[in-house]
């Protein structure tokens, strides 16, 4: 019995033994890690960049704040690039006549520059006979031609008349519009809209003067039944837009000879959804900016224009029209154009300058900004748009931070090793 009691007391022992050193064990054992990271950093001193006095001094670094400003929203869009009402003259034939090309020189080809008063054709008016002595039927048509030259001064002398009351019209409505504006009673908009009208009438009134000076010159000596011939000159000075005849052609009265398009002054047609357009700030200038152009590069400025309401019910969208002065004629009718318009939401948002922003391969944005002196930290910002102001920032370092301008490119340079 003493016997078998101590075999099992140590078989008790030898099993309780061998559990405590399981359990033992197993405290021991480490937990397995969830990730390895290969080359484990820190993510801030890997885009540090520290230089010695002499390479910053070398690098030409130079440094500026980032700021917080009141600045308008704006909205990119196309454009349109289309011709004014107005701008356009089209010439016809006062009466029947045959056509020539203009002495010492030829018919100018469409898409040529014209100046004022440069010959496009010369005229020959019909009924030349070749005998000094008419017959009945040729009297009856030379009276006929007689009295339609005539019907065609009086119809231009009152076109001339016409215009002019247009034109004082159009003045007294500039005027009103100017006192308005300058007695806090009226808008910069009517008043750009009443001088539009204004130099549309007095175009009308130029045209209306040419054609009448050309009708006046034509004299019929009814004896020989002869029309002096006259050169057709150009209005305007301008591009030649069409030619609707040729040299050696016989035209009738009212055929339409050739355009004349000016393109010194442009209308930009802008399409807008028509759920944003209303906010748009028409008061302000838009920017226009052709297409293929470095962004920040030097913009034109364009105001706002009344025009007849034009829409497109399958876009959804409503056109807006912006005034633009096209002196050297750089932008052609129908090329397309970015527009930047003015919005009348304001916001406070970060600005640097543009010089500042820096973009990587993959089309990042950076900026480098001084965390110490002649140490820099390269920052990621998301650039909202670029206008006058600068870069407008949707996020970036802290206002109050400096970042480098001049010098930013050749630290990028320096961070990746480019040109060692």
């Amino acid at each position: 019995m003493k016997l078998a009691h101590i075999l099992t007391s140590l078989g008790i022992c030898i099993a309780v033994g061998g559990g405590c050193h399981k359990a033992s064990d197993s405290g021991h054992k480490k937990s397995k890690s969830p990730a390895k990271v290969a080359y484990p950093g820190d993510e801030q001193s890997l885009n540090t960049i520290t230089l010695t006095e002499q390479a910053d001094q070398r690098l030409g670094i130079d440094l500026a704040e980032v700021v917080v400003a009141d600045v308008t929203r704006k909205r990119a869009v196309g454009g349109e690039v289309v011709i004014p009402p107005g701008q356009t003259i089209s010439v016809s034939a006062p009466i029947a006549g045959t056509l020539s090309a203009p002495e010492d020189a030829a018919v100018p080809l469409p898409g040529s520059q014209l100046a004022l008063g440069q010959p496009v054709f010369h005229f020959t008016p019909l009924l030349s006979p070749e005998r000094d002595v008419l017959t009945p039927a040729e009297r009856v048509r030379v009276a006929q031609t007689k009295a339609d030259i005539a019907t065609a001064q009086m119809e231009a002398h009152r076109q001339v008349e016409s215009a002019k009351i247009e034109i004082e019209a159009a003045q007294i409505a500039y005027d009103r519009t100017v006192q308005l504006l300058t007695h806090k009673a009226g808008s910069q908009r009517s008043v750009d809209e009443a001088n539009a009208q204004l130099k549309l009438a007095r175009e009308a009134l130029a045209t209306a003067q040419t054609r009448f000076q050309f009708l006046s010159g034509i004299s019929l000596d009814q004896d020989a039944g002869e029309l002096v011939s006259r050169p057709i000159r150009s209005p305007v000075a301008g591009m030649l837009q069409n030619i609707n005849a040729a040299a050696g052609e016989t035209v009738a009265a009212g055929k339409a000879l050739f355009q004349v398009v000016k393109l010194d002054c442009v209308w930009i047609r802008v399409p807008l959804y028509i759920g944003h357009w209303r906010d748009i700030d028409t008061e302000q200038e838009a920017s226009v900016n052709e297409y293929g152009r470095p962004p920040g590069a030097l913009t034109s400025a364009a105001r706002y224009v009344a025009a007849p309401p034009s829409a497109d019910p399958v876009a959804t969208t409503v056109d807006l029209f912006y005034q633009l002065i096209n002196p050297d004629g750089r932008l052609y009718p129908g090329q397309k154009v970015a527009v930047t318009l003015p919005m009348r939401i304001r916001a406070r948002s970060l600005v640097v300058p543009w010089a500042a922003i820096l973009y990587d391969v993959h089309g990042g944005a950076w900026v480098y900004e001084q965390v110490a002196p002649l140490t820099y930290a390269r920052r990621r910002v998301e650039v909202k748009y670029v206008d006058a102001h600068g870069a407008i920032l949707a996020a970036g370092p802290k206002p109050g931070a400096k970042i480098v301008t001049d010098g930013a490119a050749e630290l990028f340079g320096t961070e990746f090793g480019v040109g060692k």
